[in-house]
């Protein structure tokens, strides 16, 4: 007599979760990756989070804002057609009018990401923060906000200040894509400030675990140039 098996049961709407999770991680990846490409590659990035945001919107209690819905795509659609000025505007009204609602409290990050491509580091830094202090369990933007601090930092000099932003998105996204790159990161923005021990450290909590591939390449490279810089000091 054949035993018979309990099988578990998954519906459609969680495979059709885990596939979209798995999707959303891949292009953040890449996104993050290289921040430099951002407009070339930010339309296919903004139809992810729009599509994160009303998956998220959906299992909500109260379901999503229309309205807020609305202006938030249209603050996008300006966003990617490629006009600052206005796609300013636009998510600052809706940082505004809809502060409690999640993508009035999304608007920051892209007012970050605006700031930030025009060169006004400092607001753009305080967007990030804006965003962070009311998101910062978000799995997708999260880092990437983590991320923005840092690289503000970097670009306004300092680089302690910056090693130890790249550091967080470690500490609080461990399992984020990004994370290693950005704790590489951390390593260089601590030798541009001459805190050779600091990279070490994060150098070699990185080794520990035991990376593979391009991972364990780039982190070998820069450890054998660290130690060459240790060496002439």
């Amino acid at each position: 007599m054949r035993a018979f098996r309990a099988r578990h049961r998954v519906s459609k709407q969680d495979l059709k979760e885990d596939r979209f999770q798995t999707f959303v991680e891949k292009t953040a990846e890449a996104y993050y990756r290289d921040r430099q490409r951002f407009w070339v590659i930010g339309g296919i990035v903004l139809a992810v989070v729009i599509g994160a945001i009303l998956f998220i919107q959906s299992r909500g209690r109260g379901g999503p804002n229309s309205e807020a819905q609305l202006r938030f795509t249209e603050a996008l659609g300006i966003y990617t057609s490629g006009q600052p000025e206005q796609a300013e505007q636009a998510f600052k009204d809706v940082a505004g009018r809809f502060r409690s609602d999640p993508v009035g409290i999304t608007a920051h990050y892209y007012l970050g990401q605006l700031y930030y491509s025009s060169g006004r580091f400092a607001e753009a830094k305080q967007e990030f923060a804006r965003f962070l202090s009311r998101a910062k369990g978000d799995p997708i933007l999260g880092p990437g906000a983590q991320l923005g601090i840092a690289n503000c930092d970097e670009e306004l000099g300092d680089y302690l200040a910056a090693g130890r932003e790249y550091e967080k998105v470690l500490s609080s996204y461990p399992k984020s894509p990004i994370a290693f790159d950005a704790a590489m990161s951390a390593g260089r923005a601590y030798i541009a400030a001459g805190a050779h021990d600091q990279a070490e450290r994060v150098y070699t909590a990185l080794k520990e675990q035991e990376p593979s591939g391009d991972k364990a390449l780039q982190l070998a490279r820069q450890l054998s140039y660290l130690e060459a810089l240790k060496g002439k000091f």
